[in-house]
């Protein structure tokens, strides 16, 4: 496959993930809300959905409410992940076994990929007979096209026939959708999300499932080849030791590859039941990189012109979303603009305060603080749709993610806030100082925050509740964590210093294109994109990872 049939992959992929689901997941809550029910979890929970959907994970049952639509389907269409992603076992008296016995968990629209949120729509909605054909099909493209595709590479004649129909199904489904459509087809390529994409869209059940087979197969090989070699050994016994010695290798050898296809077996299967559930953060942490302070780590791909910003009173802030966006907070407009990392402009969500700080909660959601109105917005920026607000007590500040929580700077405290609960977990003490900015460490148990008019950093470790003070040459302004757990700070006098993920010493970086920005910059990384973006003067810059 050449380079313009990865491209032709990518525009397809692209179209799959940024339109196609989103299209998919708001026509599901427009159905459920235009019935009077207030959120996905409701839904779920109401006896027709869940009966439905465990009929379509479980054979040959009957419930012990409404068996006389209980159904045996000959094809289970929803997996173990996507059951154990929706609800969770409640067990109760008694040997009965059905849904009666599950509850929907908190689940996210955003957490339903293509092929979820069209199963729920087609077995669960009512809908009418264009717009399950458009459903289907869209859903059937992703499986023929995309998901067993291990080329990355769609052919031209193929990409011909394909995008047309894409196209005519998805505008059925939502007419809105006409200028993403045009834009993704014309999105320059981009290796990184391309592989990215790659690997969301393959199927990695029927892949891993495929290894589980093949190991199995050399597994008994290998045991039978073991076999052999004992016999021989035994045989042999009394012949001689350079003969006895030589078949003695080759067993251990033989016993070294099984232990090696034992473990390989291990991690197939392991991989079979759990390639829904996100990478472990402790191997994660192992496979980082380990900068040294102040080493080039970028190089500047980008810069482009946003809409105007006549205000520099304050940073106007943008992260990459790890689908790859850039979602860029303005505060004299009152808005979020979306872009592409390629520089073209996807949309506005206008907001309804001065935005103050913005941070990612995953790959298409992100949560913005509105000071005036004391609260957190969380927004999906694909369909533009606010998915909730969070009211607080005061004034709030800066915003950050750790572990899947928020963390909220207001008047001399952090809030740590889950944001599917909206509980508030912990309140730490910040001893006057009201963090304007801040930013969490690699480890987990610290953060990062800056009182926004002098020249100290403050760190603290959450777990101990102990504070450290570092004084810089300049103003901090902005802040970002990088994959290894140092830091990114970026100064008012347009410098940028780079943090030891303790918060102890730190040193300037001098990477082209990294210094000499103006008033207020605002500073953001992501470890999935491998992309730095820094926001400055009516521009965004952005940076690839060496």
């Amino acid at each position: 496959m050449d380079r313009e049939d990865r491209r032709r992959f990518f525009v397809i992929g692209s179209a799959i993930l940024e339109v196609v689901t989103p299209v998919f997941r708001h026509k599901l809550e427009n159905n459920y809300t235009n019935h009077g029910v207030a959120c996905l979890r409701d839904y779920l929970n109401s006896q027709p959905v869940v009966h439905t959907l465990f009929h379509l994970r479980h054979r040959y049952m009957t419930c012990c409410k409404d068996n006389g639509n209980c159904r045996s389907n000959p094809t289970l269409p929803i997996t173990y992940c996507q059951w154990d992603l929706l609800y969770t076992e409640n067990p109760r008296p008694g040997q009965h076994y059905c849904h009666c016995k599950y509850t929907a968990k908190s689940v996210q629209l955003e957490d339903l990929d293509i092929t979820l949120a069209g199963l729920i729509l087609l077995n669960c909605c009512t809908l009418g007979p264009a717009e399950q054909q458009a459903i289907k099909m869209l859903r059937q493209y992703k499986n023929d096209y995309l998901s067993h595709n291990t080329k990355c590479g769609i052919t031209k004649p193929e990409y011909d026939a394909l995008w047309p129909h894409l196209t005519n199904f998805v505008l059925q489904l939502d007419p809105s959708r006409q200028d993403d459509i045009v834009r993704i087809k014309n999105r320059p390529m981009d290796e990184q999300l391309c592989t990215k994409y790659f690997i969301d869209l393959l199927d990695v059940h029927k892949q891993l499932d495929q290894i589980a087979i093949t190991v199995q197969e050399l597994n008994s090989t290998f045991q039978t080849l073991s076999t052999t070699v004992h016999g021989l050994n035994t045989s042999l016994q009394g012949i001689g030791w350079n003969i006895h010695g030589s078949f003695q290798g080759v067993n251990t050898t033989l016993q070294g590859i099984q232990t090696t296809m034992d473990k390989l077996l291990y991690y197939a299967e392991k991989g079979v039941t759990c390639t829904c559930q996100r990478e472990n953060p402790d191997i994660q942490r192992q496979q980082r990189k380990s900068y040294k302070l102040g080493q080039d780590i970028f190089y500047q791909i980008h810069q482009f012109t946003t809409v105007s910003c006549s205000t520099c009173f304050l940073v106007n802030k943008a992260v990459i979303t790890n689908d790859g966006h850039v979602a860029y907070i303005q505060w004299d407009r009152y808005s979020m603009e979306i872009y592409s990392t390629d520089c073209s402009h996807v949309g506005t969500i206008p907001l309804q305060s001065r935005p103050w700080d913005i941070t990612e909660i995953n790959n298409s959601t992100v949560a913005v603080t509105l000071r005036d109105c004391d609260r957190i917005d969380i927004w999906n920026i694909n369909n533009r749709q606010k998915v909730k607000s969070i009211q607080l007590s005061s004034e709030c500040f800066g915003i950050t993610t750790i572990n899947n929580k928020l963390v909220v700077g207001c008047e001399g405290r952090l809030l740590i806030i889950d944001p599917q609960t909206e509980i508030l977990e912990k309140t730490i003490d910040t001893g006057g100082c009201n963090p304007v900015t801040l930013c969490g460490c690699g480890s987990g148990d610290g953060i990062f925050y800056t009182d926004g008019y002098s020249h100290y950093l403050y760190y603290n470790s959450h777990s101990n509740n102990l504070i450290s003070i570092l004084k810089l040459s300049s103003e901090p302004s902005d802040m970002t964590i990088l994959q290894d757990g140092s830091v990114y700070v970026i100064c008012e006098d347009g410098s940028v210093q780079h943090m030891s993920s303790d918060g102890r010493k730190y040193k300037q970086v001098t990477t082209k294109g990294l210094t000499k920005f103006g008033k207020l910059p605002g500073i953001s990384y992501n470890p999935v994109q491998k992309k730095l973006v820094i926001t400055n003067n009516n521009s965004i810059t952005v940076f690839n990872e060496c």
